[in-house]
């Protein structure tokens, strides 16, 4: 029950990301005013790419061996300011440490993107050099940028939420299907994020609870993966209430509105 929770959750996360990393390849390809056909194309490769630099990232770590060689004690490593158990520390404690660092990083980017949206209208960053071939160049450069910060998120949030070592299997899948999800739902869903702005800030909430995890990992200390769920968990009613009482809220005012009015 607990891996089964574990993998709904990786796939609800990275289908997010995914969603949100479509989004970005969607605006950025616009500035270009490319053709109907060659924006579909290009879109088409860009996601097909994302989602392998996902699945490609995730095999590699789960290949290096050398991840579970003890950590040097070095003072200035990061996670060992914090830890309690300087001595059974490993490479992988610091990648845990700096992988929540980079989650965390991405969750204050995202939020700070995704207010500057709505107060200046969407650009997403992507500023329109003069010449033709310098635009290409900036957006291509700008879009492999953010993919793989894209990708680094999710697989460390698969990390976070599953045990790379027994449930690599289980963990391969969700980020499969999270890719299917980005590649084929990423327009009806993105059109529905876009609708309902909450979901946006539900997901960089969840991403801060996941860089926490992460954090306490990389020290030595211990977050459980139920407890991580259990956040989750209270994260989506509290979304789910407030959309909720949102809604009640706008159907009373209506019909205030229309009593005053007869």
């Amino acid at each position: 029950m607990d891996v089964f929770l574990s993998f709904i959750s990786l796939v609800f996360l990275s289908a997010g990301l995914g969603i949100d990393n479509g989004l970005l390849v969607e605006f950025s390809l616009k500035s270009l005013n490319l053709e109907p056909r060659r924006h579909l194309w290009w879109r088409s490769i860009a996601l097909v790419v994302a989602a392998l630099l996902r699945v490609v990232l995730l095999f590699s770590l789960s290949r290096f061996t050398f991840l579970e060689r003890p950590l040097p004690a070095y003072g200035w490593l990061p996670n060992r300011w914090f830890s309690q158990h300087t001595e059974d520390l490993t490479w992988m404690n610091l990648v845990l440490f700096l992988g929540g660092l980079v989650i965390l990083a991405m969750a204050i980017w995202e939020y700070y993107h995704k207010l500057r949206e709505e107060l200046e209208g969407v650009d997403h960053g992507v500023a329109p050099p003069r010449s033709g071939t310098l635009k290409v160049a900036t957006v291509v450069a700008y879009l492999i940028g953010m993919n793989i910060l894209f990708s680094l998120d999710s697989v460390f949030a698969a990390v976070a939420i599953m045990d790379l070592e027994t449930q690599f299997g289980w963990m391969m899948v969700a980020m499969l299907l999270a890719a299917l999800i980005m590649i084929f739902g990423m327009i009806p869903l993105s059109a529905i994020i876009l609708r309902n702005k909450h979901f946006g800030v539900l997901m960089l909430s969840i991403l801060a609870v996941i860089a926490t995890k992460l954090l306490v990992d990389g020290t030595g200390a211990h977050f459980s993966n139920g407890l991580l769920i259990f956040i989750i968990g209270m994260l989506l009613l509290n979304d789910v209430a407030q959309a909720m009482i949102d809604r009640a809220a706008k159907k009373r005012l209506k019909r205030d509105a229309a009593h005053e009015a007869g």
